[in-house]
């Protein structure tokens, strides 16, 4: 068959199956449905319907459709490719453990290493890292908090003695006084002495080696403290255009500010947003970049590093962190990053070894090597919801970004306090989702592992615990991670395990066996599980007199009382009132809808959907009676 033919029989093909519009779609689900009820409202007020076509997906706002690799770039930088860089972050504490930590890397297929100096790096030692592994084949990034002239000119002064041609080197000094700025509420180097230092760096590198970066603008400081997708992009390209302006008003120039700034982005676990949202940020700051009239087209490309979000890791079954990692990679992948580091599943509880290290590498080359995402353009382009998606994100951001502009810019809302105010309203109620269980986090609020001790596992002070009172003012922003109330709780029930010998108990009292009460019990198991509660079920003792005294025997902290509906009508108060009379002390819960009858019983909790749970957790910790509130 010919060329012709064949493509003669795919027309006839498609020509089989009539167009269909979004009306007739909708037409048909309302006959089973609400199409209302089955779109999403997300955090940022965007609307993600189940259903989108080609016009939907049109008429991109903030420019024309294009392909990869030209103006606005919201399909890519790249013209034939998607690569990316495997990162590595490695800890400088010690010369000889980070040459060997560098070498594994290398060995185990990353191809960019980002050395975090905790201490100074010797002339000595640095060549020895540019010998084991050769800043040609694999980038080489430096993250810094202060002086990233002094590390870029020793970095760059040892590969000139070496041989090296530094023109052709690639890499960035990770060093952002902005974002600082934000976490410790000052800098001890004033900002003004900073951004001479990022001057000083940028006009050393413009000569001697142009394709490596001088400065970073990170995200993550939003992105961990809660922010929302649409937040902490117009947050960190409102702090990128701040450089822009504070480094022309010291004569450099647009064109060189961009060409040595790489963005960091933390990717979340909402996949289609996080793509989305790198798509976005391209056009955004392409758009931004253009207002201050660049001689140079590189100048309008978004240099982007991404790095796994700290944010929703736990320590209560870490393992799945490796699969949220996944997906992140994933979304950074197909969003478009130019290099990316994904964090080892391990890392907030204790040194991370080979074997987390190596996992979180190969997720990376599984991504590259086996799954192929860095061999197609823009591989989220084409598909409606992500188009639309990307429209709705650049968007909202723009309007965010405008309101900072209009207040005076992000340093003056910084320093009004409005960005905290945004970013910590969002988190609380981030955080507030997630104790209601709104929003599920697996292994945290749901779907607990019961039998999991993690006391013994943690090697480092968990996040919540390293702020100390002057840390704790309203200018400064505390990351930290969403799980913590909840792994604070059952830390402190494996304290209670190891002082008394057993967990906290808690006992589900049956009033009769049918289906509803079963699905109380198991509601309640879960609910008390997430706590690291040991949970007796009372179901083989299914009444008053037979559960009360199986309930008792356990000797729990608290009983929950699990029934129908009709159960609690014609039983629930002469259960309390029968536990009560044998146990005064003792906590006692209703699992279920509360009616009038049960408001009315003194001293009885009650569990449902939508309830604080870290609140009624901390409350049956305790083996003295409390003051029960109702709702």
């Amino acid at each position: 068959m010919s060329k012709s033919e064949k493509e003669q029989g795919n027309i006839l093909l498609f020509d089989d199956f009539p167009e269909t519009s979004k009306e007739v779609w909708k037409e048909e689900v309302e006959k089973r449905a609400s199409f209302e009820d089955l779109i999403w409202h997300t955090e940022d007020g965007i609307d993600i319907e189940p259903l989108y076509t080609k016009e939907e997906a049109g008429d991109f706002p903030l420019g024309k459709e294009t392909l990869p690799g030209e103006f606005p770039f919201v399909r890519g930088t790249g013209k034939k490719d998607n690569r990316w860089l495997i990162t590595e972050e490695i800890k400088f504490a010690g010369a000889q453990d980070a040459i060997i930590a560098a070498s594994a890397a290398v060995r185990g297929g990353a191809d960019s290493l980002v050395f975090i100096p905790q201490t100074e790096i010797k002339p000595r030692t640095m060549k020895t890292l540019i010998k084991e592994t050769n800043p040609l084949r694999i980038s080489m990034n430096f993250a810094v908090r202060e002086d990233p002239q002094k590390v870029s000119a020793l970095f760059l002064s040892s590969c000139a003695g070496m041989g090296i041609d530094t023109r052709k080197l690639r890499g960035c000094v990770f060093f952002d006084p902005l974002s600082h700025l934000l976490v410790r509420g000052s800098l001890v180097t004033p900002i003004g002495e900073n951004l001479e230092k990022i001057k000083e760096t940028i006009e050393s590198l413009s000569d001697s080696a142009p394709g490596y970066a001088a400065f970073s603008v990170r995200s993550s400081t939003f992105k961990n403290s809660g922010a929302t997708i649409t937040q902490e992009l117009a947050f960190t390209v409102a702090a990128a255009a701040e450089y822009l302006v504070m480094l022309k008003e010291r004569g450099v120039s647009a064109d060189k500010t961009c060409r040595h700034m790489v963005f960091c982005f933390s990717t979340g676990s909402s996949f289609f947003a996080e793509i989305a949202k790198l798509r976005a940020a391209r056009v955004l700051w392409a758009n931004i970049v253009e207002q201050f009239s660049p001689a140079l087209p590189d100048s309008f490309r978004m240099r982007i590093h991404c790095h796994t979000s700290t944010f929703n890791k736990t320590i209560y079954d870490s393992h799945s962190n490796i699969m949220r990692t996944a997906l992140e990679a994933m979304a950074s992948v197909i969003g478009g990053t130019e290099s990316l580091t994904v964090e080892p599943f391990d890392a907030h509880y204790r040194e991370t070894g080979e074997l987390s290290r190596r996992i979180a590498r190969n997720i990376q080359i599984l991504l590259r090597n086996e799954s192929h995402l860095g061999t197609v353009t823009d591989p989220g382009g084409g598909s409606y919801h992500v188009e639309k998606l990307t429209r709705s994100i650049s968007e909202k951001s723009l309007e965010l970004f405008q309101e900072i502009e209009r207040k005076g810019g992000y340093l003056e809302c910084v320093r009004s306090g409005f960005i905290k105010n945004a970013v910590i309203s969002s988190g609380k109620k981030t955080l507030n989702d997630i104790s209601r269980r709104r929003k599920t986090l697996v292994g945290t609020n749901e779907f607990p592992n019961l039998t999991e001790r993690m006391a013994g596992e943690i090697r480092k002070t968990l996040e919540g615990e390293k702020v100390s009172s002057k840390d704790s003012t309203p200018e400064v922003f505390l990351e930290s991670r969403a799980a913590l109330d909840f792994e604070k709780i059952r830390l402190l029930s494996e304290k209670f395990a190891e002082r008394t010998g057993e967990d906290p108990k808690i006992f589900l009292l049956h009033l009769s066996d049918s289906p509803q009460t079963s699905a109380r019990a198991i509601f309640s198991m879960n609910f008390f599980g997430c706590g690291g509660f040991s949970v007796v079920d009372g179901a083989k003792s299914p009444g008053i007199e037979q559960g009360i005294t199986a309930a008792l025997g356990e000797n729990p902290l608290g009983v929950v009382i699990c029934g129908s509906d009709e159960d609690y009508q014609s039983f629930a108060v002469e259960a309390v009132k029968s536990l009560r009379s044998k146990q005064a002390e003792i906590k006692i819960a209703i699992c279920g809808d509360m009616s009038e009858k049960l408001r009315e019983v003194e001293e009885v909790d009650f569990i449902q959907a939508d309830q604080d749970v870290c609140e009624v957790l901390r409350k049956y910790q305790q083996p003295s009676s409390e003051n029960r509130t109702k709702p």
